[in-house]
């Protein structure tokens, strides 16, 4: 399918209501895509930071699904909540944050599913931040699109997702909340919360270093978020 970039997407869809033309329309928070009837992909950038890195889309779906075509299906980590608060921590404990660096995207790399290359490409600039987690979150994900006929709409379409590759997503989502669980099992009562990839505790030299050592063992960096002064 052709790709081609335009720069006024309104400008566009007035056009081909106005020529009573087929097409679908997808829009989101960054970018914009049409679909014509001869197949031809129109998108159009909300964010000229997002522009610059949409090369590690394709770069990432080629990979995991050559990743796929080489180990055969994913089967992911057992599902854990994306934050989980210890109902019994005592408000009147110092706390302090953990964060893993790049979390997603360093468990992607690690676990075979982008190459060096890629892993490397994606960390080259500060902006491609939102563009990395998009990268990932959206690997099969379902397409929803408005779909216009004569120029008119008429109808919503919802395009099928690749459940293969969801499930490489979700084994990143579920490997990254399993290393959170397997801290707050070792931190115990000293355990806070954990809200995606950084896990607060009862702030402790000894916490501290435990709960760094455990990040930094798994092979990815990470950083305070959030300390309290002793």
């Amino acid at each position: 399918m052709r790709i081609s970039m335009i720069s006024d997407i309104k400008g566009v869809l007035n056009t081909y209501t106005k020529l009573k033309k087929n097409f679908k329309v997808r829009q989101s928070v960054n970018y914009s895509e049409i679909i014509t009837k001869g197949g031809q992909r129109l998108m159009c950038n909300h964010n000229s930071k997002f522009q610059k890195g949409l090369f590690l889309f394709s770069m990432v779906k080629r990979e995991v699904l050559k990743y796929i075509k080489e180990h055969g299906y994913i089967d992911p980590m057992d599902a854990l909540p994306t934050n989980c608060k210890n109902e019994y921590w005592d408000e009147d404990n110092k706390k302090i944050g953990m964060d893993m660096n790049n979390a997603y995207w360093t468990i992607a790399k690690l676990k075979g599913y982008i190459s060096d290359n890629t892993f490397n490409k994606g960390l080259d600039n500060d902006d491609f931040k939102a563009i990395r987690l998009s990268a990932l979150s959206t690997l099969g994900k379902a397409k929803s699109y408005k779909v216009y006929e004569d120029g008119e709409y008429v109808r919503n379409e919802l395009l099928n997702g690749n459940e293969e590759l969801e499930k490489v997503y979700l084994d990143i989502r579920y490997s990254t909340y399993g290393i959170m669980s397997e801290i707050a099992q070792r931190l115990g009562d000293d355990f806070c919360e954990w809200k995606t990839d950084c896990i607060f505790f009862k702030d402790t030299k000894k916490n501290r270093k435990m709960v760094k050592t455990m990040i930094e063992d798994y092979g990815i960096e990470c950083k305070i978020e959030k300390a309290n002064k002793l």
